[in-house]
């Protein structure tokens, strides 16, 4: 917190040379350092250069006026709060107005009152320092909110990960038993030959025996191929923000799949309706996050006490727009509850490792990379209902 007895540097610009030396050895006196300027232009330069913390402009000047210099001021200082003091013997309404509009804090009339001049750049100093912590303040917070973001993100991928293992597992199983017999049935095929006991019935045994393994085998490794490509895919697009051209049902599947490590623990269901031959154009990370976030949401929110919750996902194309349904029957949440939904940090969960982002990653997801809008309702004991409606045609700054 700054007090009246911090040092910092002003800039005073005024055009009147008396004026100007009275303002700077009094400035002076109360221990700051000063930056003086004689028109409107010299002002905007010396701001550049120097930095100051506050400014004493003049609002007559020649070449530039105290206006124009206060104009391209606030420009270039950015969001950073650098108070401007205009001073001026004009009283008159239009003057003041125009004075604000140009961005200016305050008025000080002339002649000057020492005692008010003081009084006015120990509370601008003070308002500076604090806006300026806040500033920070709101930055680190920001820049917090994005690693969790991130975090959030690798969590999922993370998952992701676990699904592939165990969904791969399965396929890749049969396709070793099923080779391992191959081998078992072919030793002995061998030695039976060798042994000279080889007969025709044992050969067309074999033969369909070793059919049926390969059969099996090849299936059973395309099957884990699809899954690898399916899943390959889902990874790149929850780990990157890349427009592409999907077909939605098929691009839907593939990450319901993608969810089946955690569905497969319990009788939950997942229903999705879209016209097989519906295509889109969109950030397919951020339709991703939105539903993978959405469905661990209603799993372990909505069905933590429910057996066999049901999830429904309606996709259908409304003009240039892609509407999207996603409702489930779960708990839902309380009814003062639903307008905080999307709220950063807000969970139901607090303190049971819940960090309170799925939900605003699904609206940030849904407004800024996908370019579209969600609403979301519920009913007591009647699960959520969120409506999403995105572009068909991703635009090229979504």
């Amino acid at each position: 917190m700054a007090s009246d007895t911090d040092k910092i540097k002003i800039l005073i610009a005024d055009d009147n040379d008396t004026d100007r030396l009275l303002l700077s050895s009094f400035v002076a006196k109360l221990g700051h350092k000063v930056v003086l300027a004689s028109d409107g232009q010299e002002a905007v330069d010396l701001f550049q250069q120097e930095q100051p913390h506050i400014i004493l402009l003049d609002a007559l000047m020649p070449k530039m006026t105290g206006f124009e210099a206060a104009l391209n001021i606030k420009k270039l200082a950015g969001k950073k709060l650098v108070p401007i003091i205009f001073l001026t013997s004009l009283s008159d309404a239009e003057s003041l107005v125009m004075g604000l509009e140009a961005g200016g804090d305050d008025f000080l009339s002339k002649p000057y009152n020492h005692v008010i001049l003081k009084a006015k750049i120990d509370a601008f100093n003070r308002m500076r320092v604090n806006h300026n912590q806040l500033q920070q303040a709101l930055e680190d917070l920001e820049e917090s909110q994005t690693r969790l973001v991130q975090r959030e993100k690798m969590a999922s991928l993370g998952e992701l990960v676990a699904g592939v293992a165990h969904e791969i597992n399965t396929p890749l199983g049969v396709g070793i038993t099923s080779v391992s017999y191959l081998g078992d049935e072919l030793a002995l095929l061998q030695k039976n030959y060798q042994d000279g006991e080889l007969t025709e019935p044992n050969l067309k045994e074999f033969l369909s025996n070793a059919q049926k393994s390969v059969g099996i085998t090849q299936i059973n490794l395309n099957r884990a191929a699809t899954l690898v490509s399916s899943f390959k895919q889902v990874a790149v697009d929850q780990s990157s923000n890349n427009v592409r051209t999907i077909h939605l049902k098929q691009y839907m599947d593939e990450m319901i799949l993608s969810l089946n490590s955690q569905s497969k623990q319990t009788r939950h269901q997942i229903s999705v309706k879209c016209p097989e031959d519906l295509i889109c154009t969109c950030d397919a990370g951020a339709l991703n996050q939105v539903i993978s976030n959405l469905v661990i949401n209603s799993f372990v929110h909505g069905f933590e006490d429910v057996d066999d919750g049901c999830i429904n996902i309606d996709i259908s194309l409304q003009g240039e727009d892609i509407k999207l349904i996603y409702q489930d029957d779960g708990a839902g949440v309380a009814a003062e509850q639903v307008g905080k939904i999307f709220d950063p940090f807000f969970t139901t969960k607090r303190g049971q490792g819940a960090c309170g982002l799925g939900a605003h990653i699904i609206y940030n997801q849904i407004n800024q990379n996908l370019g579209g809008q969600v609403k979301v309702s519920c009913m007591p004991s009647e699960g959520l209902y969120y409506e999403i409606i995105f572009p068909q045609q991703a635009k090229s700054d979504c």
